[in-house]
């Protein structure tokens, strides 16, 4: 039985869609659907979802039983250690691994993007973590950077890029649409209602250049500021919110995606559309250098309407230019999946 532990289960797109990747990777080297256990905040969704067994993430005594059978634990990916958007986050993920440790179950550290990390002792904790396990991958050169900074050995093979980057990507399109499509995701975020009539005025500015913008839900929390958007902007269309399924269909659609989720921006550049990430947090800017994509600080929010128009402006460079990272990318991505090969080989 492989156990896998992550922010799973909770109808996030972006964590979904790691966890088919991570799932995907174990059944290419060998192991059934069936022994892989995913620890989730909704098991039955997880079940259905991804066809693997799923046991409630916080049955801590079930999970101690199903780690003395287990051959390994998955711990990722994502941003799992980390201060910011929750002190809960890290004590519970470590508290999994340390399970696992004192089960001698060998601990694999899948596409982790690490940090901010303000509290020294968790600092400490999750630099021990590291050295500890059987092996690791991290997402991007921030990571990277943390790590060194904790005194952790980081070697080549082991900084990779977001296991979502394993999808398939597809075809370029035939250029701008006759009236370009602009999408747009935004994620709660403490600014929000300071920025919302700065956000009407930027959905104004884009209409009137004859645009038109369609609000597109990721994760939870989405769907409610679009709606509020469209009170003070009602020319903002609102779509589907996206799924493993349908996030290729619905934003090939789309001829930019202006994007404050990480997998908002990852989705985009597979999809073939342009996007431009929101940065509201190190590893939003991270991933935008890796796919060579604009990024614009929430700060600088009136930067955004000029930077659409140069990206117009000059679409199939910028389009070109993508579509050849994004594959070099996905080769990169590869390193989380012989990671895991490499750990389950011994």
């Amino acid at each position: 039985m492989i156990v896998v532990s992550g922010y799973h289960g909770f109808k996030n797109l972006g964590d979904e869609a790691i966890l088919a990747v991570l799932c995907a990777d174990l059944a290419a080297l060998g192991v059934p659907r069936s022994e892989i256990l995913v620890l989730s905040g909704d098991p039955d969704y997880t079940e259905r979802t991804h066809g693997v067994p799923a046991l409630d993430r916080y049955a801590l005594k079930q999970i101690w039983q199903a780690l003395g059978g287990a051959r390994l634990l998955v711990s990722g990916g994502g941003s799992l250690f980390q201060d910011v958007t929750s002190r809960r986050s890290i004590p519970y993920y470590l508290s999994i691994v340390e399970m696992a440790f004192w089960r001698r179950v060998p601990v694999a550290l899948y596409g982790h993007g690490i940090g901010p990390i303000g509290t020294p002792a968790y600092q400490r904790l999750v630099a021990r973590v590291f050295r500890k396990s059987a092996g690791f991958t991290v997402r991007d050169a921030f990571s990277v950077q943390f790590l060194h900074h904790l005194k952790v050995p980081v070697p080549n093979e082991a900084a990779a890029v977001d296991p979502v980057f394993q999808l398939p990507a597809s075809e370029a399109s035939n250029g701008l649409r006759a009236v370009p499509t602009i999408g747009l995701n935004l994620r709660p975020y403490p600014a929000w209602r300071s920025q919302l009539a700065q956000w009407a005025e930027i959905l104004q500015a884009l209409h009137r250049a004859g645009w038109q913008v369609r609000f597109v839900p990721i994760g939870p929390g989405d769907e409610e500021m679009g709606k509020e958007l469209r009170r003070q902007a009602p020319a903002l269309e609102l779509g589907p919110a996206l799924g493993l399924d349908s996030f290729r269909t619905e934003l090939s659609r789309l001829d930019v995606f202006i994007s404050m989720r990480l997998h908002g921006v990852i989705f985009g550049a597979l999809s073939g559309t342009v996007p431009v990430g929101l940065n509201y947090d190190p590893k939003i800017h991270a991933v935008c250098a890796q796919i060579g994509c604009r990024c614009i600080e929430l700060v600088e929010l009136g930067l955004l309407p000029r930077t659409i128009v140069d990206i117009v402006e000059h679409y199939a460079l910028n389009q070109s230019e993508q579509m050849a990272q994004v594959a070099k990318l996905r080769e990169i991505a590869s390193r989380n999946r012989e990671m895991l090969q490499r750990v389950l080989e011994g």
